[in-house]
């Protein structure tokens, strides 16, 4: 058995497995296609400000969605660069250059005051699934996706579910779309550290498929978030701030 894997694009490769079923007596060996993770270091001022583990695309996105997520003004970002410094280990690098004055700042509370008609959240738990192609492919990857006010939606897949949503904030902030006017869309179960990407972003309502944790509930109440879990197929549970859902 070869562990040699094949390359099929930036985002998947084929490697030879064993496939062992309690219906066959023997063993088979096939290729299967695995989504892909690189490791992507983050540097501010030629400093290593963190490590993620995620699928190597959207590294700009990544950067900016990280940053933004832990208190800094994207807006304060003079250079940023991405480079694959090692292609045999996955290994990427991100140089980020700040504004001098660059400081992080404390989350706010989302005081946005939009409101939705419970069929839109039907329809964008549809659309979630429908734009998992990586996940139908795989089963290896998180969706997660944001429509703003003017109906643009935007989708990222990753192995790692913070790491998608960092990426959809950065996607956000790149096309200059209003987060505070937006709604973020998920995969994934929300806990406190996925709720503080959500505060510090903005995003007034969070929908997802999965279950939050106690912390992420009382986070999403002490800030103003619409928290929104078990969507699917025709019902959803809303944890705070009800009201925005008409």
């Amino acid at each position: 058995m070869s562990m040699k894997p094949q390359l099929k694009g930036d985002k998947v490769i084929c490697m030879e497995i064993t496939d062992i079923s309690e219906d066959l007596p023997l063993r088979r060996y096939r290729n299967d296609v695995v989504v892909r993770e690189a490791e992507v270091r983050i540097k501010v001022g030629g400093r290593i400000y963190t490590r993620l583990f995620c699928l190597p695309s959207h590294l700009e996105e990544l950067a900016i969605g990280h940053l933004k997520s832990e208190g800094f003004d994207p807006s304060s970002i003079s250079n940023l660069e991405v480079e694959e410094v090692n292609p045999e280990l996955e290994e990427y690098e991100i140089r980020v250059k700040l504004e001098k004055r660059a400081l992080r700042k404390n989350p706010s509370k989302v005081s946005a005051d939009m409101k939705i008609k419970k069929g839109v959240i039907f329809d964008l738990i549809k659309k979630l699934e429908e734009g998992g192609i990586l996940y139908k492919t795989t089963g290896g990857t998180h969706v997660v996706a944001s429509l703003n006010h003017e109906g643009e939606t935007f989708f990222i897949e990753d192995v790692s579910r913070h790491c998608a949503i960092d990426k959809v904030i950065g996607m956000c902030i790149k096309n200059k779309k209003e987060i505070s006017r937006s709604i973020l869309v998920t995969s994934c179960r929300h806990t406190r550290s996925t709720m503080k990407k959500v505060i510090f972003a903005g995003f007034p309502i969070v929908i997802s498929v999965s279950a939050p944790t106690e912390l992420a509930i009382r986070d999403a109440d002490e800030f103003g978030i619409t928290l929104v879990g078990f969507a699917r197929g025709k019902r959803f549970n809303v944890y705070t701030n009800d009201w925005r859902i008409l």
